[in-house]
């Protein structure tokens, strides 16, 4: 299965896993296995299993999530129950040196024990709400529901990926100036 890696975080990662596809959201962790797959892919471990309660409560962490997010995004009180509840079981962080300098790590073994995963997801979610960072949904709000952290320069990145929406965007634009009808506007059917 191919995930898709834009958010610039774990949690946003995580709530990308959920994406519309032919005009229906698409669950791309709908088993334990799908989320098994996806921590080896995100760079969280690689379990060799996930049992179906922590596949339950990563699904919880990531509507949870969610809800977290696009309170931020409206500008509205960010509910805080759910993510505290699960952030209640820390079993902490850990500073290591890397080749980018230090990192804040969980100080767990998710290859070993996939069971902290949804900690980590949680932590990860509240550094992201806390962390004063720009969040963004993508700007092609049509077809695309992901989310991630601006972290340009200038601070207006406007796509989940410039390879695809972004690229998509800037297409229907050049087509729409070179027929002469205005962006976004639909082309006409030549009557058969």
């Amino acid at each position: 299965m191919s995930f898709l890696f834009r958010g610039g975080d774990p949690a946003l990662d995580l709530v990308n896993t959920v994406i519309v596809e032919a005009g229906a959201p698409l669950d791309l962790i709908p088993t334990p296995a799908d989320l098994a797959a996806w921590t080896a892919a995100a760079g969280l471990g690689s379990p060799a299993a996930v049992s179906p309660e922590v596949h339950a409560a990563v699904l919880d962490v990531r509507s949870a999530l969610k809800e977290a997010f696009d309170a931020v995004l409206a500008e509205q009180p960010v509910p805080t129950d759910r993510l505290n509840a699960v952030l209640a079981d820390a079993p902490g962080t850990v500073l290591r040196a890397g080749p980018d300098g230090l990192q804040l790590l969980p100080r767990v073994d998710l290859t070993a024990d996939p069971a902290a995963l949804p900690w980590v997801l949680a932590d990860a979610g509240a550094r992201v709400l806390t962390g004063g960072g720009l969040l963004r949904r993508c700007a092609n709000h049509d077809t695309c529901v992901l989310l991630f952290l601006d972290t340009s320069r200038s601070h207006t990145r406007r796509w989940c990926s410039m390879e695809a929406c972004g690229n998509r965007n800037k297409v229907a634009a050049h087509a729409a100036r070179a027929s002469g009808r205005p962006p976004g506007a639909r082309p006409r059917r030549s009557p058969r």
